[in-house]
């Protein structure tokens, strides 16, 4: 098991070895810090030790108590409801409470030692060491209380982050469903068109469109799609375009060796040419041509849309950098800002919109990484 799953497992077993490991390791440290020679040659004297232990065993109880008391009682009562006066209440009364046990323990210590420099078991020395020795446990209560809640804190913003993750995933995936209603509305116009002139290209249209509707409701609950099935579905989309607008907006389709081994976010190439192809529609007087290029190398797809117009209504360039800012966007929910680089070139000859993506080679993804800030805390068992 993993250090991390081991510290934040809440299996019983696990949760008892955490705490025998705290103890193991504090009850340790107190037992050095107990060691109290007076001279050298007092480190080869077993009583050295003896009276470490006894020191241990005498004072052990009441830290113990201290610390459970803070984190079962203390923490989930007071701290958790934000009660800090009744906590500061019950720490000071725990510490009087240990001061008065310890100073009896001490006592009982007292008479079992006898060290090279006496020490006299009366009211000031059984005061003294009680005293000190509850400081200690109030130390390590403390400590316990700081754990658990940086635990608590870990655990609920791990939760948070995998509920951000969630609506992000939910979000991007409704917008990878929704085609958008102009190239809907255009493609069942051509397919109305068809049927009422009789054409035969109607029964194609309507399986290239269904296709095409299948793939964004369906392949799109997948994280990764081969690079094969998106180019797929690009042709369709293609194929509807090309039946509309009377030919206003040609597109072709380049591709070079494309392997079948490489898997990508579906529909993210479709996004980008139904964005430019949505946004050209808006400009009625427009004649273009719109080349799409995509090409592999390795574990690296590039892609290149270039756009030339043919014929330009005054209204001048399109804005060009609202498709940017989208497929960065979408890009952003599923990969790292270091695999994909785009960029966006404009002449009056055409205007080029270049990616360069790094795919996976496994039908597997590791999602982003999201800042959380997060004001509610959830207290569990440590």
């Amino acid at each position: 098991m993993r250090i991390d799953g081991f510290l934040l497992s809440d299996k019983p077993m696990d949760r008892v070895v955490r705490h025998l490991v705290f103890w193991v390791i504090y009850c340790t440290y107190f037992y050095i810090q107990s060691l109290a020679p007076r001279t050298i040659a007092e480190f080869g004297n077993s009583d050295t030790y003896y009276f470490a232990w006894l020191n241990l065993c005498c004072f052990g109880p009441v830290f113990i108590f201290a610390v459970y008391f803070s984190i079962y009682y203390l923490l989930p009562k007071t701290l958790a409801d934000k009660k800090y006066a009744l906590f500061l209440f019950y720490f000071l009364l725990l510490y009087a409470t240990g001061s008065y046990v310890n100073y009896f323990m001490a006592g009982i210590f007292l008479s079992h030692v006898h060290y090279s420099t006496p020490v006299e078991n009366n009211f000031r020395h059984r005061i003294e060491f009680g005293n000190y020795n509850t400081r200690w446990g109030m130390v390590i209560a403390i400590i316990a209380i700081g754990i658990k809640l940086t635990k608590t804190w870990y655990l609920q913003q791990k939760e948070n982050l995998e509920i951000l993750k969630k609506k992000n995933r939910t979000a991007i995936q409704l917008q990878k469903a929704r085609l958008h209603p102009d190239f809907l509305l255009r493609s069942l116009d051509t397919i109305y068109t068809n049927i009422q002139s009789g054409s035969g290209k109607a029964p194609s249209i309507i399986l290239n469109l269904s296709d095409l509707l299948s793939y964004s409701l369906y392949e799109n609950g997948k994280e990764l799609v081969p690079l094969e099935r998106e180019i797929g579905q690009l042709n369709n989309f293609i194929a509807l375009e090309q039946q509309g607008k009377a030919g206003t907006i040609n597109m072709h389709l380049q591709t070079g060796s494309v392997t079948n081994s490489l898997y990508i976010v579906p529909l993210v190439i479709i996004k980008i040419l139904e964005e430019t192809t949505a946004l050209l529609h808006t400009r009625e007087q427009t004649v273009c041509l719109q080349t799409l290029q995509v090409a592999t190398e390795k574990n690296q797809v590039s892609i290149t849309l270039l756009i030339h117009p043919l014929y330009n209504e005054p209204g001048g360039i399109p804005n060009w950098s609202y498709i940017v800012e989208n497929t960065q966007r979408r890009l952003l929910e599923y990969y790292s800002p270091n695999d994909f680089q785009i960029d966006l070139s404009e002449n009056e000859q055409e205007t080029g919109l270049r990616l360069h993506l790094t795919l996976a080679d496994a039908p597997g993804m590791q999602a982003p990484a999201f800042n959380i800030n997060t004001k509610t805390v959830a207290y569990d068992r440590v």
